[in-house]
């Protein structure tokens, strides 16, 4: 480390101690220099690389002065967030930001809103090469670039389908914003037992065969909120039910991109498109950006540019140029995937702790359901455990989490079960907070 790193790295602590509070002036430059014993070009570095990390900002004529941030502590108290799946911003390197977001200023300052309806043509381009890699066969024709999954889960509920048939078929638990959407539209829905070994199949065909199925809504791996994945078998079986009942696929890969799962082939892959509506997004992965694609077979094309048509008037879809320029930069420079790559060590660093403390917990009264890849896991209590109680109790102890029966479209069906993310928990905090909440959960014995 250079002599200006480690006296930049000395300041932030003192930022984030508070020693320099926000709005506080630095020590000029020949002020500093003299403190520290170095030369007066140390000092600048140091200073520079705090402004590119948005902890200090420049005053003409007057200073260095403390910027104002989301990352400075707000309280002495430790706060352990498991309940959301949504990353911090801090998670995505800001220089690889700036590069991006640079690199995409550049290459459309001649450009307008004057877009296609399916998003910049050469980032589907760029996609379609991108998804190959996914196993996922298909030409940027069928690629349309959307705001967000939840968007398109609206959208897609409301319309009619090529096979006209009329329910929506949901696995149980599932997303909860879409659970809730659901019933608020009152909705024809069927529901399908998902749990730590997947789907009954039998039921499934059941289902197919006897009632006119829409489409079926599944998030094959890790899905939210049990952080499964599917088993090989079990897509390619589900793939051939769907083609065979003419049901089709809506498959949410929301973070398909950025897992782990080793020689993983998604349901759109089985179905070679047929009948399969693929969904992923990119903002678990760069969360300043509200950017997704879905994928679609061309016999479905007539029915998709009517609902991008309505979009267009009611709730518009297409995420805005400069997001789709910052992606696709992301993805021609290669630093999508080391962001990917960093996410999934990070990862692989949190369940190799999960591991470890879960280990001694005892089976009789608790079960961790989870594939080990992606951000969520359950937890599911297999005594009787008052809920309410037990988060109140959690919360007293800085930790918050999710719990699961909003997840279930029928709330019977619900057994005692909480969810837990790791978007936004540090590794060196995770074991502290799984012990934290097993004492918690025998006290509640």
């Amino acid at each position: 480390m250079t002599k200006y790193e480690r006296l930049a790295q000395s300041l932030e602590q003192d930022i984030m101690q508070q020693v320099y509070k926000q709005g506080d002036r630095l020590p000029s430059i020949g002020t500093m220099a003299k403190k520290q014993g170095c030369s007066k070009e140390t000092v600048i570095k140091a200073y520079q690389l705090l402004i590119h990390q948005h902890l200090i900002y420049a005053k003409a004529q007057s200073g260095y002065y403390v910027l104002g941030s989301p990352i400075l502590p707000i309280s002495n108290t430790k706060e352990f967030s498991l309940e959301t799946g949504n990353p911090a911003i801090k998670a995505t390197s800001l220089e690889d930001a700036k590069h991006c977001l640079s690199l995409a200023i550049e290459e459309y300052r001649e450009s307008s809103l004057n877009l296609s309806l399916q998003g910049v043509q050469s980032l589907r381009q760029t996609l379609a090469d991108f998804f190959f890699d996914m196993g996922i066969y298909t030409q940027e024709s069928s690629i349309y670039l959307i705001q967000g999954v939840t968007q398109m889960l609206s959208f897609l509920s409301a319309i009619d389908f090529p096979n006209q048939h009329s329910y929506i078929l949901i696995e149980e638990p599932t997303y909860s914003y879409y659970v809730q959407f659901l019933k608020s539209q009152s909705l024809p829905v069927l529901t399908i037992t998902r749990d730590e070994n997947g789907i009954d199949l039998t039921q499934l065909q059941y289902l197919f065969q006897h009632y006119d199925i829409k489409f079926f809504y599944t998030i094959p791996r890790n899905h939210n909120p049990l952080g499964t994945t599917y088993s090989t078998s079990m897509r390619q079986k589900i793939a051939q039910l769907a083609l065979k009942y003419n049901v089709y696929i809506i498959e949410d890969d929301y973070f398909g991109h950025c897992s782990s799962t080793s020689h993983y082939l998604p349901l759109y892959y089985y179905m070679e498109g047929q009948n399969c509506i693929y969904l992923t997004s990119f903002s678990k992965t760069i969360p300043y950006l509200r950017i997704g694609a879905a994928i679609i077979h061309k016999d479905f094309k007539n029915t998709f540019e009517k609902l991008s048509h309505q979009s267009y008037y009611y709730s518009y879809q297409l995420p805005s140029l400069i997001s789709q320029a910052t992606l696709e930069s992301y993805i021609k420079s290669s630093l999508y995937k080391k962001q990917t790559q960093q996410l999934q060590n990070h990862l692989k660093k949190d369940y190799q702790i999960i591991k470890k403390v879960t280990q001694n917990w005892d089976s009789q009264l608790i079960q961790v359901i989870s594939s080990y890849s992606g951000y969520y896991l359950t937890i599911q209590c297999l005594v009787d455990i008052n809920l309410d109680l037990f988060q109140t109790r959690l919360q007293q102890k800085h930790i918050k989490i999710a719990r699961n029966e909003r997840c279930f479209y029928d709330p019977s069906h619900f057994h005692p079960s909480i969810r837990l993310s790791l978007a936004r928990i540090d590794s060196h905090d995770l074991k502290e907070a799984l012990q934290i909440f097993y004492r918690v959960f025998l006290d509640m014995l």
